[in-house]
């Protein structure tokens, strides 16, 4: 059941006002004639979670079309939101605990926000959210300092795009979008830097893009280079194979000899999701650039492990799933529990031929 409080609704005529659907429940009645002139959406920091946000952001741009819709984001990740159709601003947060967000508040507090939405669950999100001082702040239950907020909606599991579809169904959106295929939208400028690069390194007709690499924060996920350097070696045989990331993979790119280019730390994020879009297919770890290619309509092959496939898998493209079904998979846990030859056994033991097989199928080879 969707819990609030209290809110005081703003004077004016309305633009637009929030409403509930039928299946959720309502506002109280002073939050229905809210005017909802100003949206601010606050969201998590990394790359798959903003993308799993872009249903709902269309949601909030099709149920409020004359509000301006602002997004807080971190910096890396702005450049994405640039050329959408459902942001009219971006605010950039700071890293930093409350001291270094206190610009940001009095910035938030200025603008006179009607309507807050808060994607996040961390402590300073609620704080920022509550700083605009907006008459509906909805968020998740299990919210870090949740008192703050006006409105709350359950919340199970990782951030996915159902848990935001619901948020903004709470506060009156209809839900057209349910995956993010064809919302992502990267400018010109993006595509030319991405087609220069693969005219400097000589790749004409279709090709494959592989991210093997994860962040030291989620190194749980990494499939061992190795098995990538024997899949990638029959893979390049047939089509130019890609490596992406944010630094190169020499790992990889030592065992392998020709048809193998590695872009990894030469593409910001509107280039990489434009070279991901030229691809014919991308494979890689259960990451944020795999559905950076699959917002970009690339058929996808993902490597999963202690991840679940079936909560955080690719959406709205065609695609499979490669893993190696172990008792203790999906784990979702950040350090694997067990030790020597069993550590990591979900991915040590899924074998090169399983992604190759993979790819041959989705591609019809």
């Amino acid at each position: 059941m969707l819990e609030h409080q209290n809110s005081k609704a703003s004077t004016g005529a309305a633009t637009a006002t929030v409403t509930a659907p039928a299946n959720v429940a309502a506002l109280p009645a002073g939050c229905l004639s809210v005017p909802v002139r100003r949206i601010v959406t606050f969201h998590l920091n990394g790359l798959g979670d903003l993308l799993f946000t872009l249903p709902a952001l269309s949601a909030l741009r099709e149920s409020f079309p004359g509000a301006r819709i602002t997004s807080v984001v971190r910096p890396a990740l702005a450049p994405l939101l640039q050329d959408s159709p459902f942001v009219d601003d971006i605010l950039l947060r700071p890293k930093g605990g409350l001291s270094s967000q206190a610009a940001l508040m009095a910035k938030l507090h200025g603008t006179h926000f009607d309507l807050a939405m808060a994607f996040s669950q961390s402590r300073n999100t609620t704080l920022l959210v509550w700083s605009t001082g907006a008459a509906v702040r909805a968020g998740f239950h299990g919210a870090k300092m949740e008192a703050l907020l006006t409105h709350r909606v359950p919340k199970e599991g990782p951030p996915r795009i159902e848990t935001h579809l619901e948020l903004v169904r709470a506060v009156g959106c209809a839900t057209h979008h349910l995956d993010y295929n064809g919302l992502l939208h990267i400018g010109v400028e993006a595509t030319s830097r991405a087609q220069e690069l693969l005219d400097d390194a000589g790749i004409i007709g279709p090709f494959l893009i592989a991210a093997c690499a994860a962040s030291d924060k989620r190194g749980i996920k990494e499939w061992p280079a190795q098995h990538w350097v024997s899949a990638l070696k029959v893979l390049s045989a047939r089509w130019p194979v890609v490596l992406v990331g944010t630094e190169p993979t020499h790992e990889v790119t030592s065992q392998l000899n020709g048809n193998v280019w590695d872009f990894g730390g030469r593409t910001d994020l509107p280039s990489l999701a434009a070279l991901c879009g030229k691809s014919a297919l991308f494979c890689g770890i259960d990451s944020g650039v795999l559905h950076l290619a699959a917002a970009m309509q690339t058929p996808v092959v993902g490597i999963y492990g202690p991840s679940d496939w079936r909560l955080t898998g690719p959406r709205g493209v065609s695609h499979r799933v490669v893993r190696h079904p172990v008792e203790c998979s999906p784990c979702m846990l950040a350090k694997c529990k067990w030790e020597g030859e069993d550590e990591r056994k979900c991915l040590t033991r899924l074998h090169p031929n399983q992604l190759v097989t993979a790819i041959h199928e989705l591609l019809g080879v």
